[in-house]
């Protein structure tokens, strides 16, 4: 009977949990830590410069996200960096290229890490998170846990 009690409990906890999730392909995100952003249209381009760029919307608002070179590793955000991330909600722009005003300054920044790509099948995946601010530096916006999963992309 305590085995059938604890199983139950477990299950019940699993099954209450909006986590993210690693569906094939995918790109989300945990919004402000409670709200999991979805993409429901995403493409990824590899310029002929080497830029990557990784976009989604998921009817609300929409993320792009710009490496200079589309190679495995890590990819530091923020001021000044190479490497952004935008995020557009309703009439507010968000970039990890904009600093917070507001005293004690706290800045962009975040990580973009690319953990493969498969030339064969075109896909890559990886990992982000990010701190960004609106132009203003008054409004704030954070992703954590994000992930882009075998995405396909298109090498121009």
């Amino acid at each position: 009977m305590r085995y059938l009690l604890l199983t139950f409990a477990v299950f019940s906890l699993i099954g209450c949990q909006d986590d993210i999730q690693s569906s094939n392909p995918t790109f989300q995100g945990l919004r402000h830590g409670d709200y999991v952003w979805r993409s429901t249209a995403r493409t990824a381009t590899i310029q002929t410069t080497g830029i990557l760029s990784i976009s989604g919307s998921d009817g609300y608002g929409s993320m792009i996200i710009s490496l200079p070179e589309a190679n495995i590793g890590s990819y530091e955000l923020g001021e000044g960096k190479l490497a952004t991330i935008t995020y557009t909600e309703v009439n507010t722009t968000y970039s990890t290229q904009n600093n917070g005003e507001e005293y004690p300054v706290y800045l962009g920044d975040g990580q973009v890490t690319i953990e493969s790509i498969n030339e064969d099948s075109k896909t890559i995946t990886g990992t982000f998170y990010f701190n960004s601010y609106d132009d203003s530096g008054t409004k704030y916006m954070n992703f954590s846990e994000g992930i882009f999963y075998n995405l396909s992309f298109t090498q121009l």
